[in-house]
């Protein structure tokens, strides 16, 4: 507990100071935060499968440094991507056979593409203010869960992927994660985006669903833990894990907070 602590102390101000300064510096930053998550996955597949990873990480690097023109066409992407896999698996073979052409192409999908839509909050209009809903529901939510769990909980909610967590934390960590998005809108459209104040009801409701989200964030990444038989993706944060175990809810969250904004509140994020 006191390293999640000290973890925290120190890692809180730096997220702040990066969010801040928004791109192109969180892009960056971003973009090798994408990298190592996708190196911690490959490390666990390594003890059962070979993804390639050298094409992995290049398809990676390839979506976070143009991920603007990757959404717009990612179809094209998606399918030149597989089909280059697959003339690699066949170049390949038997070393590398279809499980790794798949691993290779989920993680820069898993990490890369979810990972990237902090970018695209952060860079649209309110962005600054809009971004942060992404770690109000995410880590509010976990920190919220813990306590709650703590104080009161007793009914497990996913016994075997995660037998410390309860159903009545996964209850407190959506309300407190409201409580916080709703405190948080209201004091920060005090001092700017007033007309954002106005749709606190909706942000609040998106926040309350994001949190419920990132509790199946958390739990798909026990289930892919769980199945290659490892506790952690990696060590980069002491107490907290790696990349992956640190971020694995906000993979969930940033894409759903993304569509909700553009089709409830009606803001412009996706082009």
């Amino acid at each position: 507990m006191l390293k999640r602590v000290l973890t925290a102390v120190i890692g809180i101000p730096f997220v702040i100071l990066l969010i801040a300064l928004g791109n192109p510096t969180l892009q960056i930053v971003g973009g090798i935060v994408a990298l190592i998550g996708m190196h911690e996955f490959y490390q666990v597949t390594e003890k059962k499968y070979k993804p390639i990873k050298w094409l992995g990480y290049g398809i990676g690097l390839i979506f976070f440094c143009t991920y603007e023109w990757m959404m717009k066409h990612f179809g094209i992407f998606t399918s030149v991507s597989l089909i280059i896999l697959l003339i690699g698996m066949v170049l390949t073979y038997p070393k590398h056979n279809i499980v790794d052409v798949a691993l290779t192409l989920f993680a820069p999908l898993y990490v890369g593409l979810l990972l990237s839509f902090i970018l695209m909050i952060r860079g649209a209009e309110y962005g600054d203010f809009l971004v942060w809903l992404i770690f109000i529901s995410a880590w509010g939510s976990d920190t919220c869960a813990y306590f709650t769990g703590k104080l009161c909980g007793k009914h497990k909610l996913a016994p075997i992927l995660s037998p410390k967590k309860t159903i009545e934390g996964a209850i407190g960590g959506a309300i407190g994660s409201g409580i916080i998005a709703y405190i948080y809108t209201v004091s920060y459209t005090q001092f700017a985006y007033p007309e954002m104040g106005e749709k606190v009801i909706f942000i609040v409701g998106i926040v309350f669903v994001s949190a419920i989200l990132s509790q199946f964030g958390d739990l798909a990444a026990s289930a892919i833990k769980r199945t290659l038989d490892v506790k952690d993706f990696g060590y980069i944060f002491p107490g907290h894990g790696g990349v992956l175990d640190r971020f694995d809810s906000i993979l969930f969250v940033a894409p759903f907070i993304a569509i909700a904004l553009e089709c409830i509140v009606g803001l412009n994020l996706i082009a």
